[in-house]
């Protein structure tokens, strides 16, 4: 008898395992199946590719500004520039961990983080954009006025 009790164990510990493999497998859209976001959306996997792509756009626009930003301002405030957004990123990758652990495990995980991301890339590009556009007089303003 324990030995059966030990042998159960063993099959539900490694089906635990496999069945939580398929799940993360199955959450994500492999790459060579592009999905047409712009369409009606009935799985998961495409809510989740579909948030994931629109991480990456947001993530393009961020980039273009942050490069612009930092082309922009002196090595010193460059350096400032790059440490700031480097535990800005830290920040970002943690709190919409800390969002995804509401649905930890499940199908819907990496839509939950994609969307995090998505939406702090986005807030962190506005605050960029303040930078390459303030008025003159703004103290607060990081570039040199023209």
């Amino acid at each position: 008898m324990t030995r059966h009790v030990f042998l159960s164990r063993r099959i539900w510990v490694f089906c635990l395992g496999a069945c939580s493999s398929l799940a993360l497998a199955t959450a994500q859209t492999p790459a060579s199946e592009a999905v047409d976001c712009s369409a009606e959306l009935t799985t998961q996997m495409q809510l989740n590719a579909c948030a994931q792509q629109d991480f990456e756009a947001a993530s393009a626009a961020y980039s273009a500004s942050y490069r612009q930003l930092s082309q922009s301002v002196g090595n010193k405030q460059r350096q400032l520039l790059r440490e700031v957004q480097t535990e800005w990123m830290q920040f970002r990758t943690k709190a919409c961990e800390f969002e995804k652990n509401a649905v930890a495990g499940g199908s819907a995980a990496p839509m939950v983080f994609s969307q995090c991301q998505a939406r702090m890339t986005r807030e962190r590009t506005a605050e960029l954009q303040r930078h390459l556009t303030c008025e003159e007089g703004d103290i607060s303003c990081v570039r040199p006025a023209k």
